[in-house]
């Protein structure tokens, strides 16, 4: 604790001792002066000198005032020091609404004149109707006070009157006595004030924050309990009201202010306890009804705070009922706080310490209020105790909140950066996923392309073999055609060969049988030998033999160019597998002249691959 706060409370609690040993509010020793007379004149517009001056004017002793009578009367008061020296007092005057105090001034020789009451805007005095005079000693003072009752005023039919006395010395002990607990409880919460936002500027903390409130609303509270707005401002009066016993009651700023401290200081306990304590996570019900009741208590001042300013006093039948719902509030915040505790909430424990305290003082504090009264002109020490104590424990509840917050921050910090690194590693993961994935799309895109390049080229493919598959098949329909073609010229060939070989044979015989025309048969037979070898025939055959196996011939000829014709038509006979008998039959020979004209060729074809360089083909088809 810092070593200013420290002499603060040790001047404090010398303040509050030094009160404790002293008396206060008129517990002092017996007062010398008193009052011996009391006379009342209903005004009836007189003038200050005929008061003063006509003796014709019978002020009567009378206990009360009757509004029905005047709402103006004159007293005259006797009053009596009966000490030696000079004595200071202060003249109080029930009813209290507007006092207009005319005495004489000793030193100046001359009558002069004090206005003082609740319904005066330039009464700026703490207490406002006290009317400050000086007595002098072993002497009989007269001095007069015009009471006003007011024009506007509801008054009841019958006003108290009442004339008090009080030594000066005592009432300034007790005012000094009161300022110095006020200006060490104001300089504790300016302190900590100081302190504490700082710290709300730097964290943002919520509960701080709340502080904050409850600090202002405390430095508000014991100003206009102490009645300070009154000395400082002169407000003017919202509404009044006048008991019977004479007491009056004003609404001015400083009740304006009085109840605005109370909402701020509710709020700020209120909403600092759910902030301070996880209740809307843990204790939800709880929770709710501090809320509602905070709302409701501050629908409620701003309605009656509504009304008195309308011009209707409602302060003195509302305060019973304020005071009530006061300490509903409070009894619902310790309860909270004592659950809390219960259940084990974070910082429930030291929370409930620091509330404790200051919570009961202001427990007492509406207690007072609802058992004595409000009446007690400021002059209470509970609410300095309430606030100091507040603001100490929550200040200390606020440092070790704020360490513990410190606490989890560095563990969530390091948290944090372990979360940043496994997140970072996240990320670089991903970016591999991402280029493996951009790879593998690649390829994927790469694959189809090539699949669509295979795919049109299967169908280009399939549409060739199509193609080719009809053309084949056109080929072939035209190759077993020439194939028909030629095996018909073939046959054809051969029978004509046969047919002529016949004819031949037939004139040889005849040639045989007939002698004498050996000749003409001899030019019959010549004519048929020519005609075996006619190449008209061969010409036809070797023309769809080509149709066949186009280009065999030229082929052939390339790869031997050695061969005869009659080799290569032989060959060529060989080739479409023909047998000896067949090509003997269309060469018109015999079947050996065939075999050895085959040796033969086979030879010739050996030697010329041989002398090529190339591998000998195998035996020449034919049997």
């Amino acid at each position: 604790m810092p070593n200013s706060l420290r002499l603060l409370l040790l001047l404090l609690l010398a303040t509050v001792l030094r009160g404790a040993a002293q008396p206060v509010g008129g517990a002092a020793a017996p007062l010398p002066s008193t009052v011996e007379r009391v006379g009342v004149l209903a005004d009836r517009n007189y003038s200050w000198d005929r008061i003063r001056t006509d003796p014709s004017l019978a002020f009567r002793p009378a206990d009360s005032l009757r509004p029905a009578q005047a709402r103006r009367f004159w007293l005259k008061v006797t009053l009596r020091n009966r000490s030696r020296y000079p004595e200071a007092v202060r003249l109080t005057v029930l009813p209290n609404l507007d006092n207009t105090l005319f005495y004489f001034d000793e030193d100046a020789r001359a009558w002069r004149s004090r206005r003082a009451g609740t319904a005066v805007p330039t009464d700026r005095q703490r207490l406002k109707g006290v009317l400050p005079l000086r007595l002098s000693g072993q002497a009989t003072t007269t001095v007069y006070v015009r009471v006003s009752l007011g024009e506007p005023a509801a008054l009841p039919p019958a006003i108290g009157l009442a004339v008090r006395l009080e030594p000066a010395a005592a009432a300034q002990q007790t005012d000094a006595f009161f300022g110095t607990a006020w200006a060490v409880s104001l300089a504790v919460l300016g302190l900590l004030l100081l302190t504490n936002l700082p710290t709300y500027a730097r964290f943002r903390d919520r509960a701080t924050l709340y502080y904050i409130c409850t600090q202002v609303g405390a430095v508000l509270y014991i100003t206009a309990f102490r009645g300070y707005f009154k000395v400082w401002v002169a407000s003017p009066v919202f509404s009044q009201l006048v008991r019977p016993s004479g007491l009056s009651y004003a609404y001015t700023l400083n009740n304006v202010l009085m109840h605005l401290s109370v909402v701020l200081l509710l709020t700020g306990f209120v909403q600092m306890t759910r902030a301070y304590l996880p209740l809307r996570a843990r204790l939800p019900r709880l929770d709710a009804a501090l809320r509602y009741a905070l709302w409701g208590y501050g629908a409620f001042t701003v309605l009656v705070g509504l009304v008195n300013l309308s011009g209707f006093y409602l302060n003195y039948y509302s305060l019973l009922l304020d005071n009530v719902l006061v300490l509903g509030v409070i009894v619902l915040l310790l309860a909270t706080t004592a659950v809390a505790y219960r259940r084990q909430l974070p910082l429930a424990r030291t929370y409930l310490l620091a509330n404790a305290l200051p919570l009961l003082f202001v427990l007492f504090i509406a207690g007072h209020h609802v058992v004595v009264g409000v009446d007690n002109n400021g002059n209470l020490l509970l609410p300095d105790l309430a606030i100091v104590s507040h603001a100490l424990g929550f200040s200390a509840a606020l440092s070790i909140r704020l360490q513990h917050v410190q606490r989890t921050l560095l563990a969530q910090e390091r948290e944090a950066a372990y979360l940043v690194l496994d997140i970072q590693q996240q990320q670089l993961r991903h970016r591999e996923i991402v280029l493996k994935n951009q790879h593998i799309q690649t390829a994927l895109l790469e694959m189809q392309r090539r699949q669509q390049a295979r795919e049109q080229r299967v169908q280009q493919l399939s549409e060739d073999n199509q193609q080719h598959e009809a053309t084949n098949q056109d080929l072939q329909q035209q190759l077993e055609a020439n194939q028909r073609e030629l095996a018909s010229t073939t046959l054809y060939v051969q029978q004509k060969n046969a047919l002529l070989a016949e004819l031949k044979q037939q004139i040889q015989e005849l040639n045989a049988q007939s002698p004498g025309k050996q000749k003409e048969l001899s030019g019959i037979q010549s004519l048929l030998q020519s005609s075996l070898y006619l190449d008209e025939d061969w010409s036809k055959f070797k023309r769809h033999f080509e149709q066949v196996h186009p280009r065999f011939f030229e082929e052939l000829q390339a790869r031997y160019p050695a061969l005869t014709t009659n080799e290569q038509r032989l060959y060529c006979y060989f080739h479409i597998r023909l047998s000896t008998k067949e090509i003997a039959a269309l060469l018109n020979i015999d079947p050996a002249s065939v075999r050895r004209a085959k040796t033969r060729l086979y030879k010739k074809i050996a030697a010329a691959d041989e002398a090529a360089g190339r591998t000998p083909p195998p035996a020449l088809p034919g049997d």
